[in-house]
C-alpha cells in the first residue's frame, strides 16, 4: 500500500520540484533582465551626463571667442541646448542617491540665460560687458563641473562600480560599499554651492524670485506619464509611440521630460506633472531660408501656445533672427495685458515649426482675482506721463513693480527723440511704476 502511495507521490513531487524550479530561474531571470537594463540605463544617462558637460564647457568657452553675432546667436542656442540635455542626463540618474541638487539648479538656470540671449536680435541688442563676465564665470564653472565628473567617471571605470550595487546597498542601509558615485557627484554640488554668484541678469534674477514657490503652486491636476504622451502628441501632431516620456520628480516642480525624433534633429521638453503644461521645448534645426511674413509666424505661435493650453496670448514684442522670429507674449484679458503670465516662442520662417519655447512665467504667474476696474481714467493717469512723449497707443496692463508686487496699470506707448518707451501708470494711485526703452523695429504694436 505504501509502495503504492509512494509511487504516486514521488513523480506528483518531482514535477512539482521541478516546476518550482523552472519558476525560480523564470524568476531569477526576469528580475536579472529588469537590473541589467536599469543598469544600462543608469550607465547610458552617466555617460551622456559627462559628455554634454564637457560639449558644454567647450561650446561656452566658443563664446568668449566668437566676434560674429550671427555666430553668437547659434552658439548660445547651442549652450541653451546642451545645458537642458545635461539637465535630462540627470532625471534619468537615481536622483535618491545623487545629491546635485544645487548643480541641478546651475544648469538650469544657464540654460535660462543662454535662450535669453540667443533668441534676441544681437544685431540690434550685442551682448552687454556684463553679460560676458556672466559668460566667463559660466565657462570657469562648468570647466569645474566637467573636470570633477570626469574624474568620477575615471574612478567608476577603474573599479568596475554599478550603479545598481550603490542603489541597492543604499536601500538596505549596507555600510560596506564603495562610495566613489555618491562622493563624486557630492563635492560636485559641494562645488557649486560655493561658486561666487553669477550675476543672470533681470530676466533670471526675477524668474527666480518667484520660483521659490513653485513647487507649493497648484496649476492643474497630476497627469500620469501616459497622459503626457498624448498631450504632447496632440498639440504637435506626432506619433505618440515615437516619444519617449521620464518622469522626473526634482527639480523647482516635478515634470515629465520628452523627447522625439524630428525631420531634421531631436525634440526636447518638459511637461509640469501639475496641470500638464509645456515649460519649455527645444527643436535646434537649421533653418536656410524664408517664406513666411511675420503675420503668418505670429498665427503659427499663437496656434501652437493655444494648443498647449496657453491661450489668449498677444505678442508685445519680437526678436527676428537667421530666418527664424521669436515672438515674447502676454495674456490678454478682456484688453488688459497681464505680463506675469509671459512665454516666448520661436519660429522657422521657412514651414512655420516651432524650434523654442519658454513658458515658465505664463504657467507659475497665472493670476487669480485680477483686478479690472481702475479708480483713475485713462485721462487722469495720462496726466502723469512726462509731456515730451508723443503717445501713440494705450491700454490696461496688469504688472509686476519693483517691490515685486502685481498692480494694475494704464500703460502708453510712445516716441520720445525717435526711440520707444512704455511708461506703467498705476490705475489707482497715479504713480509712475515703470519706465521701459524698446526697441521700435523690434516691437509689435499694441
Amino acid at each position: 500500500m505504501y509502495r503504492t502511495i509512494a509511487g504516486i507521490l514521488f513523480p506528483i513531487t518531482l514535477v512539482a520540484l521541478i516546476g518550482t524550479g523552472i519558476w525560480g530561474y523564470q524568476e531569477y531571470q526576469d528580475k536579472s533582465s529588469i537590473l541589467i537594463k536599469a543598469e544600462n540605463q543608469y550607465q547610458r544617462a552617466f555617460h551622456e551626463l559627462n559628455d554634454h558637460m564637457d560639449s558644454l564647457q567647450k561650446e561656452v568657452g566658443k563664446t568668449l571667442a566668437i566676434n560674429s553675432r550671427k555666430q553668437m546667436s547659434t552658439s548660445m542656442s547651442n549652450v541653451w541646448r546642451l545645458s537642458y540635455a545635461a539637465h535630462q542626463n540627470l532625471t534619468m540618474l537615481p536622483m535618491t542617491i545623487v545629491p546635485f541638487d544645487q548643480a541641478e539648479k546651475f544648469l538650469s538656470h544657464m540654460g535660462s540665460f543662454a535662450f535669453d540671449v540667443g533668441v534676441r536680435d544681437l544685431e540690434k541688442e550685442p551682448l552687454t560687458e556684463k553679460e560676458y563676465q556672466t559668460l566667463n564665470s559660466l565657462y570657469q564653472n562648468a570647466t569645474n563641473i566637467r573636470d570633477k565628473l570626469q574624474s568620477t567617471q575615471s574612478e567608476v571605470l577603474g573599479k568596475n562600480l554599478r550603479w545598481m550595487d550603490v542603489e541597492l546597498a543604499t536601500a538596505t542601509e549596507d555600510k560596506v560599499m564603495d562610495n566613489t558615485i555618491i562622493d563624486g557627484f557630492r563635492e560636485v554640488d559641494k562645488m557649486v554651492e560655493q561658486f561666487q554668484e553669477v550675476d543672470w541678469g533681470p530676466t533670471v534674477n526675477n524668474m527666480e524670485v518667484r520660483r521659490r514657490e513653485k513647487g507649493n503652486i497648484k496649476v492643474g491636476p497630476k497627469i500620469t506619464a501616459e497622459q503626457a504622451r498624448q498631450k504632447f502628441a496632440q498639440a504637435l501632431e506626432v506619433n505618440p509611440k515615437k516619444i519617449k516620456v521620464v518622469a522626473n520628480p526634482k527639480g523647482d516642480y516635478p515634470t515629465y521630460s520628452i523627447t522625439f525624433q524630428g525631420k531634421h534633429g531631436e525634440v526636447n521638453a518638459d511637461m509640469t506633472q501639475m496641470g500638464g503644461y509645456i515649460s519649455w521645448l527645444l527643436y535646434d534645426r537649421p533653418v536656410k531660408k524664408t517664406m513666411l511674413s511675420m503675420e503668418q509666424a505670429q498665427a503659427q505661435a499663437t496656434e501652437m501656445l493655444a494648443n498647449l493650453n496657453i491661450p489668449n496670448m498677444v505678442p508685445i514684442s519680437y526678436d527676428k533672427g537667421q530666418n527664424t522670429i521669436s515672438f515674447n507674449m502676454v495674456r490678454n484679458h478682456n484688453g488688459i495685458l497681464v505680463y506675469p503670465e509671459a512665454a516666448s516662442i520661436k519660429v522657422a520662417l521657412d514651414n512655420g515649426e516651432i524650434l523654442g519655447i519658454q513658458a515658465d512665467e505664463f504657467i507659475f504667474n497665472q493670476v487669480k482675482n485680477l483686478p479690472t476696474k481702475p479708480k483713475l481714467s485713462k485721462e487722469e493717469a495720462q496726466k502723469q506721463v512726462s509731456s515730451r512723449l508723443q503717445i501713440q497707443k494705450s491700454n490696461l496692463a496688469y504688472v509686476y513693480n519693483k517691490n515685486n508686487k502685481g498692480v494694475l496699470c494704464y500703460e502708453f506707448l510712445g516716441l520720445l527723440n525717435d526711440d520707444q518707451y512704455r511708461v506703467f501708470i498705476n490705475a489707482d494711485t497715479g504713480d509712475e511704476e515703470m519706465v521701459e526703452q524698446i526697441k521700435k523695429e523690434n516691437t509689435n504694436q499694441i
